[in-house]
């Protein structure tokens, strides 16, 4: 029979010396959701369990007038209905809703979610949209990651062997934005086939300031299409035409690289992808050419 001492810290410092004094023979705990699973099919190996779940200075939403910080201990469940995530970081909300089932959603957490580093990890285009930044934490310190550069590879972040993310940090967008978080699926609690946000912001003559557009499970991370993004910028929001629009959208589908699997095919994945990028432009463009008329 399999298994692990059970380690509780009860405070960050505590939890980064554990993992300093056990190294690769120790994993942190969170939610589980995954960790569990993984070590049951010994796809990791676990002699200690480093149990975040209770360091309260990790649970936390809060919002100032730089942006909202959420701590990576923060429940699927928390984010979705979090008032402090309404408006501007709504995306954040709709991906956390559509993560599994309710009962997943009070168990899995967005630091877990995101270290993960699984490609369609529902949480991770809507921070990548919204440029968040991550705080890595060890004994020796702490440092920034921006979300840009976080995934490596699969299953890869740029978390050494000693960190752990304590905070994701998420700025402000400015005034005239919009976003749009959508996600396929076989059904609405299984893992996505495909995944993808968008948020496009304009300056006061309704041209296209800042345009990012983020895939999720059509390449070995989530990534974010900064060719098709760069096709939308300095456009006139009134002036965008369905042209415009299908050559995005043709863009993404060239430049993502899906692979096929028990979900769907590597085809399948680059026409819902093309479809979606379609669905997301076409409603935030409505949105911001609203704001235009008022």
């Amino acid at each position: 029979m399999k298994t692990f001492e059970y380690l509780r810290p009860l405070t960050i410092i505590e939890a980064c010396e554990l993992k300093d004094k056990y190294g690769k023979r120790a994993r942190f705990w969170a939610g589980g959701t995954d960790l569990l699973l993984q070590w049951q099919e010994d796809i990791v190996s676990l002699d200690y369990c480093i149990d975040l779940s209770f360091i309260p200075e990790l649970d936390y939403i809060r919002k100032d007038s730089d942006g909202v910080s959420i701590g990576s201990l923060t429940k699927a469940a928390s984010i979705e209905t979090s008032s402090k995530l309404a408006h501007s970081f709504s995306i954040i909300r709709k991906a956390a809703g559509e993560l599994a089932t309710p009962q997943i959603r009070n168990t899995a957490t967005i630091g877990g979610n995101i270290c993960r580093a699984a490609p369609s990890a529902d949480l991770a285009t809507p921070l990548l949209v919204l440029g968040a930044e991550m705080k890595l934490v060890s004994a020796s310190g702490e440092r920034w990651v921006a979300m840009d550069e976080f995934f490596l590879n699969l299953n890869q972040t740029a978390l050494e062997e000693n960190e752990l993310l304590a905070e994701i940090k998420v700025p402000i967008p400015s005034a005239e934005t919009a976003s749009c978080f959508l996600k396929i699926g076989r059904t609405v609690i299984d893992i996505a086939i495909v995944n993808m946000s968008a948020k496009m912001a304009m300056d006061e003559k309704g041209t296209l300031s800042d345009v990012r557009i983020a895939f999720g499970a059509v390449a070995p991370t989530p990534l974010r299409i900064k060719s098709a993004e760069e096709m939308l910028l300095g456009a006139d929001v009134s002036r965008i035409e369905n042209a415009l629009i299908g050559e995005v959208s043709n863009r993404v589908a060239e430049e993502i690289k899906p692979i096929t699997d028990v979900r769907g095919s590597a085809e399948y994945r680059r026409e819902i992808s093309r479809v979606l990028t379609k669905r997301a432009m076409e409603n935030i463009i409505q949105v911001l050419q609203g704001r235009l008329n008022v």
